[in-house]
Protein backbone atom coordinates (compact mmCIF):
# COMPACT_ATOMS: atom_id res chain seq x y z
CA UNK A 1 0.00 0.00 0.00
CA UNK A 2 1.39 3.51 -0.77
CA UNK A 3 -0.59 5.13 2.27
CA UNK A 4 0.33 4.60 6.13
CA UNK A 5 -1.73 6.27 9.08
CA UNK A 6 -0.29 7.03 11.92
CA UNK A 7 -1.92 5.92 15.49
CA UNK A 8 -3.92 8.97 17.11
CA UNK A 9 -1.84 10.13 20.57
CA UNK A 10 -3.27 12.19 23.84
CA UNK A 11 -2.53 15.50 23.28
CA UNK A 12 1.18 16.15 24.54
CA UNK A 13 2.67 13.09 24.38
CA UNK A 14 6.89 13.44 23.28
CA UNK A 15 5.61 11.33 20.10
CA UNK A 16 3.79 14.05 18.69
CA UNK A 17 5.29 17.38 19.78
CA UNK A 18 8.94 15.85 18.55
CA UNK A 19 8.27 16.06 14.84
CA UNK A 20 7.31 19.57 14.18
CA UNK A 21 10.25 20.58 16.34
CA UNK A 22 12.33 18.83 14.03
CA UNK A 23 10.69 21.11 11.23
CA UNK A 24 13.61 24.12 11.20
CA UNK A 25 16.29 21.56 11.67
CA UNK A 26 15.17 19.43 9.11
CA UNK A 27 14.73 22.45 6.69
CA UNK A 28 17.55 23.33 6.89
CA UNK A 29 19.32 20.04 5.55
CA UNK A 30 16.89 20.25 2.80
CA UNK A 31 18.34 23.38 1.97
CA UNK A 32 21.91 22.53 2.29
CA UNK A 33 22.06 19.68 0.56
CA UNK A 34 20.17 20.66 -2.53
CA UNK A 35 22.32 23.75 -2.96
CA UNK A 36 25.63 22.35 -1.32
CA UNK A 37 26.31 21.13 -5.39
CA UNK A 38 26.99 24.79 -6.64
CA UNK A 39 29.06 25.92 -3.92
CA UNK A 40 32.46 24.56 -5.10
CA UNK A 41 32.24 26.73 -7.91
CA UNK A 42 30.63 29.72 -6.37
CA UNK A 43 33.96 31.96 -6.07
CA UNK A 44 34.26 31.98 -9.81
CA UNK A 45 31.75 34.53 -11.67
CA UNK A 46 32.66 32.75 -14.72
CA UNK A 47 31.37 28.78 -13.72
CA UNK A 48 27.65 30.21 -12.84
CA UNK A 49 24.95 33.28 -12.51
CA UNK A 50 23.04 33.49 -9.43
CA UNK A 51 19.32 35.06 -9.33
CA UNK A 52 17.75 36.33 -6.13
CA UNK A 53 14.20 38.51 -5.16
CA UNK A 54 12.65 39.13 -2.59
CA UNK A 55 9.06 40.46 -2.01
CA UNK A 56 7.78 41.92 0.28
CA UNK A 57 3.42 43.05 0.83
CA UNK A 58 0.89 43.73 3.33
CA UNK A 59 -2.59 45.14 3.78
CA UNK A 60 -4.92 46.66 6.54
CA UNK A 61 -8.65 46.76 6.18
CA UNK A 62 -10.66 49.31 9.02
CA UNK A 63 -14.26 49.90 9.59
CA UNK A 64 -16.97 46.95 9.67
CA UNK A 65 -14.27 44.45 9.73
CA UNK A 66 -10.72 44.94 10.72
CA UNK A 67 -7.63 42.66 8.90
CA UNK A 68 -4.19 42.65 9.62
CA UNK A 69 -2.34 40.21 6.56
CA UNK A 70 1.62 40.07 5.62
CA UNK A 71 3.74 37.91 3.19
CA UNK A 72 7.14 37.75 2.62
CA UNK A 73 8.78 35.48 -0.51
CA UNK A 74 12.32 35.40 -1.22
CA UNK A 75 13.71 32.91 -4.34
CA UNK A 76 17.44 31.89 -4.93
CA UNK A 77 18.16 30.37 -8.35
CA UNK A 78 22.23 29.78 -9.51
CA UNK A 79 23.55 27.85 -12.97
CA UNK A 80 26.20 26.69 -14.03
CA UNK A 81 27.27 23.95 -16.58
CA UNK A 82 26.60 20.93 -14.20
CA UNK A 83 23.66 22.31 -12.00
CA UNK A 84 20.81 24.89 -11.96
CA UNK A 85 19.51 25.00 -8.14
CA UNK A 86 16.00 26.91 -7.13
CA UNK A 87 14.85 27.49 -3.52
CA UNK A 88 11.59 29.53 -2.94
CA UNK A 89 10.99 30.81 1.05
CA UNK A 90 7.55 31.96 1.63
CA UNK A 91 5.98 33.28 4.80
CA UNK A 92 1.82 34.18 5.43
CA UNK A 93 0.40 36.12 8.42
CA UNK A 94 -2.72 37.39 9.00
CA UNK A 95 -5.07 38.60 11.77
CA UNK A 96 -8.48 39.45 12.42
CA UNK A 97 -11.17 40.03 15.13
CA UNK A 98 -13.70 37.38 16.46
CA UNK A 99 -17.30 37.76 17.44
CA UNK A 100 -15.66 39.32 20.79
CA UNK A 101 -13.67 41.65 20.03
CA UNK A 102 -10.52 39.65 20.54
CA UNK A 103 -7.74 39.48 17.58
CA UNK A 104 -7.47 36.22 16.49
CA UNK A 105 -4.48 34.64 14.02
CA UNK A 106 -6.74 33.68 10.50
CA UNK A 107 -3.81 32.53 8.28
CA UNK A 108 -0.29 31.66 9.58
CA UNK A 109 1.93 29.40 7.05
CA UNK A 110 5.57 29.10 5.26
CA UNK A 111 6.83 26.95 2.72
CA UNK A 112 9.89 25.63 1.70
CA UNK A 113 10.49 24.44 -1.61
CA UNK A 114 14.21 23.21 -3.27
CA UNK A 115 15.31 21.67 -6.30
CA UNK A 116 18.48 20.73 -8.08
CA UNK A 117 18.60 19.71 -12.18
CA UNK A 118 21.44 17.83 -13.73
CA UNK A 119 22.81 18.61 -17.03
CA UNK A 120 20.79 22.14 -17.05
CA UNK A 121 22.19 22.31 -20.68
CA UNK A 122 20.29 19.54 -21.93
CA UNK A 123 16.47 19.88 -22.91
CA UNK A 124 15.66 16.35 -21.27
CA UNK A 125 17.06 16.69 -17.14
CA UNK A 126 16.82 14.46 -14.79
CA UNK A 127 16.46 16.46 -10.86
CA UNK A 128 15.91 16.16 -7.24
CA UNK A 129 13.19 17.89 -5.14
CA UNK A 130 12.01 18.68 -1.43
CA UNK A 131 9.34 20.43 0.00
CA UNK A 132 8.20 21.56 3.51
CA UNK A 133 5.54 23.04 5.11
CA UNK A 134 3.10 24.44 8.00
CA UNK A 135 -0.36 25.56 7.89
CA UNK A 136 -2.34 27.20 10.51
CA UNK A 137 -5.50 27.62 8.21
CA UNK A 138 -5.28 24.10 6.43
CA UNK A 139 -4.89 22.58 10.17
CA UNK A 140 -0.61 21.26 8.87
CA UNK A 141 1.21 20.68 11.66
CA UNK A 142 3.99 19.87 9.41
CA UNK A 143 4.48 18.47 6.24
CA UNK A 144 7.29 17.03 3.57
CA UNK A 145 8.63 14.88 0.84
CA UNK A 146 11.23 14.42 -1.14
CA UNK A 147 11.29 12.82 -4.48
CA UNK A 148 12.84 12.80 -8.45
CA UNK A 149 11.93 12.68 -11.70
CA UNK A 150 13.06 14.11 -15.24
CA UNK A 151 12.55 17.50 -16.35
CA UNK A 152 11.68 18.42 -20.36
CA UNK A 153 12.58 22.59 -20.72
CA UNK A 154 12.15 24.90 -23.89
CA UNK A 155 14.30 28.03 -23.36
CA UNK A 156 15.61 31.06 -24.81
CA UNK A 157 17.54 31.85 -21.12
CA UNK A 158 16.25 31.71 -17.53
CA UNK A 159 13.53 34.37 -17.84
CA UNK A 160 12.16 32.76 -21.04
CA UNK A 161 11.63 29.54 -20.94
CA UNK A 162 8.62 26.77 -21.12
CA UNK A 163 9.16 23.90 -18.60
CA UNK A 164 7.20 20.27 -17.64
CA UNK A 165 8.45 18.26 -15.03
CA UNK A 166 6.93 14.57 -14.12
CA UNK A 167 8.86 12.99 -10.77
CA UNK A 168 7.48 10.47 -7.71
CA UNK A 169 7.26 11.58 -4.49
CA UNK A 170 6.92 10.47 -0.93
CA UNK A 171 5.28 12.61 1.93
CA UNK A 172 4.47 12.81 5.55
CA UNK A 173 2.04 15.13 6.89
CA UNK A 174 1.48 15.65 10.90
CA UNK A 175 -1.95 16.91 11.42
CA UNK A 176 -2.57 20.06 13.87
CA UNK A 177 -4.66 19.08 17.00
CA UNK A 178 -8.46 19.38 16.43
CA UNK A 179 -9.01 17.38 13.17
CA UNK A 180 -12.60 15.60 11.99
CA UNK A 181 -11.23 12.10 13.20
CA UNK A 182 -7.96 11.76 11.08
CA UNK A 183 -4.64 10.32 12.40
CA UNK A 184 -1.97 12.48 13.63
CA UNK A 185 0.35 11.22 11.08
CA UNK A 186 0.39 10.37 7.23
CA UNK A 187 2.62 8.72 5.08
CA UNK A 188 2.11 8.36 1.69
CA UNK A 189 3.52 8.82 -2.12
CA UNK A 190 2.29 11.02 -4.73
CA UNK A 191 2.71 11.07 -8.32
CA UNK A 192 3.84 15.00 -9.29
CA UNK A 193 3.35 17.01 -12.69
CA UNK A 194 4.28 20.21 -13.30
CA UNK A 195 3.77 23.04 -15.95
CA UNK A 196 5.84 26.26 -15.68
CA UNK A 197 5.87 29.00 -18.15
CA UNK A 198 7.70 32.45 -17.76
CA UNK A 199 7.92 34.81 -20.46
CA UNK A 200 9.56 38.74 -20.13
CA UNK A 201 8.51 41.30 -23.09
CA UNK A 202 10.08 44.60 -23.61
CA UNK A 203 13.71 44.00 -22.73
CA UNK A 204 12.54 42.37 -19.08
CA UNK A 205 10.25 45.30 -18.68
CA UNK A 206 7.43 43.22 -18.15
CA UNK A 207 7.59 39.40 -16.67
CA UNK A 208 5.16 36.94 -16.77
CA UNK A 209 5.39 34.03 -14.70
CA UNK A 210 2.62 30.91 -14.24
CA UNK A 211 3.49 27.54 -12.29
CA UNK A 212 0.73 24.81 -12.01
CA UNK A 213 1.34 21.04 -10.64
CA UNK A 214 -1.18 18.43 -10.06
CA UNK A 215 -0.04 15.74 -7.00
CA UNK A 216 -2.79 12.65 -6.92
CA UNK A 217 -1.50 9.96 -4.45
CA UNK A 218 0.09 6.99 -6.55
CA UNK A 219 -2.80 4.65 -6.14
CA UNK A 220 -6.04 7.27 -5.43
CA UNK A 221 -6.23 9.93 -7.54
CA UNK A 222 -9.28 10.99 -6.24
CA UNK A 223 -7.22 12.10 -3.18
CA UNK A 224 -4.81 14.96 -4.36
CA UNK A 225 -2.83 18.48 -4.30
CA UNK A 226 -3.76 21.14 -6.98
CA UNK A 227 -1.64 24.62 -7.14
CA UNK A 228 -1.79 27.14 -9.39
CA UNK A 229 0.27 30.58 -9.13
CA UNK A 230 0.49 33.13 -11.58
CA UNK A 231 1.87 36.58 -11.76
CA UNK A 232 2.73 39.66 -13.69
CA UNK A 233 5.54 41.97 -12.79
CA UNK A 234 7.17 45.33 -13.93
CA UNK A 235 9.94 46.66 -13.70
CA UNK A 236 10.52 50.33 -12.33
CA UNK A 237 13.93 50.55 -11.62
CA UNK A 238 17.18 47.76 -12.74
CA UNK A 239 15.99 45.89 -8.81
CA UNK A 240 12.72 47.31 -8.09
CA UNK A 241 9.19 45.80 -9.20
CA UNK A 242 5.69 45.50 -8.31
CA UNK A 243 4.12 42.13 -8.66
CA UNK A 244 0.58 41.28 -9.02
CA UNK A 245 0.28 37.78 -8.33
CA UNK A 246 -2.78 35.44 -8.02
CA UNK A 247 -2.56 32.09 -5.91
CA UNK A 248 -5.05 29.55 -5.64
CA UNK A 249 -4.60 25.91 -4.22
CA UNK A 250 -7.04 22.90 -3.34
CA UNK A 251 -5.47 19.81 -0.67
CA UNK A 252 -8.60 17.22 -1.25
CA UNK A 253 -7.91 16.13 2.76
CA UNK A 254 -8.24 19.72 4.16
CA UNK A 255 -11.34 19.48 5.39
CA UNK A 256 -10.88 15.95 7.74
CA UNK A 257 -7.58 17.76 9.26
CA UNK A 258 -10.59 20.40 10.43
CA UNK A 259 -9.93 22.99 8.07
CA UNK A 260 -12.76 25.21 6.61
CA UNK A 261 -12.39 24.08 3.18
CA UNK A 262 -10.28 21.80 0.79
CA UNK A 263 -9.59 25.13 -1.04
CA UNK A 264 -7.50 28.36 -0.55
CA UNK A 265 -6.24 31.58 -2.59
CA UNK A 266 -5.07 35.00 -2.39
CA UNK A 267 -4.61 38.00 -4.66
CA UNK A 268 -1.99 40.12 -3.51
CA UNK A 269 0.64 43.36 -4.75
CA UNK A 270 3.73 43.23 -3.67
CA UNK A 271 6.96 45.10 -3.90
CA UNK A 272 9.85 43.15 -5.40
CA UNK A 273 13.66 43.55 -5.25
CA UNK A 274 15.83 41.59 -7.59
CA UNK A 275 19.80 41.32 -6.80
Amino acid sequence: MSTRAGRRTRSGSPWRRSAPERGPFLLLVLLVGLLLPGLPEAASAQSGSWRVQSELGGSFFFGNREQTTFSTRTQVERADELFESSTDLRFNYGEAPNSDGDRVVTRRSWTADASLDFRPQDRWRPFVSGHMQSSFERRIALRYDAGAGLRVNWDRDRRNRVGFSLSILAERTYAREGGRDTPDEVSLTRWSSNLRVRRAYFDGRFTLDTNNSYQPVFDSFGNFNLSTRNSFTVSLTEIIGLRLSARAEYDSGARDRGADTNRDGSVQVTLVGRF
